[in-house]
C-alpha cells in the first residue's frame, strides 16, 4: 500500500506520459487512464478529457469520484484512493483482475453473494454506484472476489433534509440491485430465483430504455 504520494515527481510523469502517449491503460470520452509502476507499487491515474468547460466538467466529476472513494475508504472490494494530484488527476490503487465482460466467475454463487454484500455495505456507507450495469465496472479478481470500479456517476447520500438528493439516492440503489440481478443471471431473467426477485424492480428509466432498444432491433 502506498501511504504517501510524491506529487512533485508524479505530476511531471503524468505530463510526460500524456505528451508521449505512453503508459495509457484505457481511454474514453471522459478522459484517459494511466498505469504508474514503480518497483512493486502500481497506481491507476485518471485524467480529465477536453479543454475549457468540458475539461472543467470532467475534472469536477473526478473530484466527485474522489469523494465517493474516500467515503468508502477501507471497504474490501473497493480500490484505495490516494486523492487528487494537482487537484485534477485522480490516483487509485491498481487492482489486478478481469472485467466481468471478459471473464465470468468460476464460482458464480460465491462471487455474486460477495458482490451483493459489497453493494449492501456501499449503501450502508451512503454511496450508490448508479452504473453497475456497465460490465467494465466489475472485476473478477483472485479467488473469484468482486471489485467495483468507477464511481464517477455515484450518488452520495447527504445528511439532513435533502429530498432531491435522497430521491436520486433511492433510485440509484434500485439501479445497483437491478444490475446485480442482471449480472448474476447473465440476462437469463426467466431463471431468477424467488429470493432474488425482490431485488429486481425496474425503474421507469430502465423500462423506457428497454422499449427503445427493442424498437431499434425491429
Amino acid at each position: 500500500m502506498i501511504k504517501d504520494l510524491d506529487q512533485s515527481s508524479l505530476k511531471p510523469w503524468i505530463e510526460t506520459s500524456l505528451s508521449n502517449e505512453t503508459n495509457i491503460l484505457a481511454a474514453g470520452y471522459q478522459g484517459k487512464t494511466l498505469l504508474y509502476s514503480n518497483n512493486d507499487q502500481q497506481l491507476v491515474i485518471k485524467i480529465p478529457h477536453g479543454r475549457g468547460f468540458v475539461k472543467h466538467l470532467h475534472t469536477r466529476m473526478l473530484r466527485h469520484e474522489a469523494r465517493a472513494y474516500q467515503q468508502l475508504k477501507g471497504l474490501d472490494g473497493i480500490p484505495d484512493c490516494y486523492g487528487l494530484i494537482d487537484n485534477q488527476y485522480l490516483a487509485l490503487e491498481f487492482i489486478k483482475g478481469d472485467p466481468i465482460r471478459n471473464k465470468r466467475p468460476i464460482n458464480n454463487a460465491k462471487y455474486f453473494e460477495s458482490l451483493f454484500k459489497l453493494i449492501k455495505q456501499m449503501h450502508e456507507m451512503g454511496v450508490a454506484h448508479m452504473d453497475l450495469k456497465k460490465k467494465d465496472n466489475l472485476l473478477v479478481t483472485h479467488h473469484d472476489k468482486p471489485c467495483v470500479l468507477d464511481f464517477g456517476a455515484a450518488i452520495i447520500r447527504k445528511k439532513g433534509f435533502h429530498p432531491v438528493n435522497h430521491f436520486l439516492y433511492r433510485l440509484a440503489v434500485r439501479f445497483d440491485y437491478n444490475a446485480w440481478v442482471k449480472h448474476k443471471y447473465h440476462n437469463n431473467m426467466h431463471n431468477i430465483e424467488s429470493a432474488d426477485k425482490i431485488y429486481y424492480q425496474r425503474t421507469y428509466i430502465e423500462s423506457m430504455a428497454a422499449k427503445i432498444k427493442r424498437l431499434f432491433k425491429l
